[in-house]
């Protein structure tokens, strides 16, 4: 009877160490989805707020800055260029000036956890939107307020 028990727990080892394996991969500080601002708190924190036409839009998926402790984890990163027509705040552009700045969407989560799942809304080429802008000053680009910080207005047909 001695070697029975001997040879089930010899059996369960590798089933242990897969499961160890795979409970591993998985962050401890999985983060979750922010949840929109207001729009007072967004005019506070912006270092801009501008109307204005969406003139072009590029985008391109790359490795996630984002949440790095996942086994595959991509980024669609939005490329927005728009010409400004009213200035709220900020006093870096002027109207008629065209100002870029990137929003991101995840692409691709594995294992598929909850996270910060980027901008609510892209806008298309034409749209009227109004944007909350932050400036990044390590990478020198402006980025809108995750997830509300790019409010589309009007469609373009």
């Amino acid at each position: 009877s001695r070697p029975e028990i001997s040879m089930k727990n010899k059996a369960k080892r590798p089933f242990a160490f897969v499961i160890f394996g795979i409970l591993s991969l998985i962050p401890l500080d999985a983060s979750a989805a922010v949840a929109p601002h207001s729009e007072e708190y967004m005019e506070q924190g912006s270092a801009l707020i501008v109307l204005g036409e969406v003139t072009s839009l590029s985008s391109k998926t790359q490795k996630s800055k984002v949440e790095m402790g996942l086994l595959v984890a991509r980024d669609r990163i939005y490329k927005i260029t728009i010409k400004v027509a009213s200035l709220t705040k900020g006093k870096t552009v002027k109207v008629g000036d065209e100002l870029q700045f990137q929003a991101w969407r995840p692409s691709i989560r594995f294992p598929p956890l909850p996270g910060p799942q980027g901008h609510q809304s892209i806008p298309g080429k034409g749209d009227l939107i109004k944007t909350y802008l932050i400036y990044n000053r390590f990478t020198k680009i402006y980025q809108p307020f995750i997830p509300n910080g790019i409010n589309i207005l009007h469609e373009a047909k």
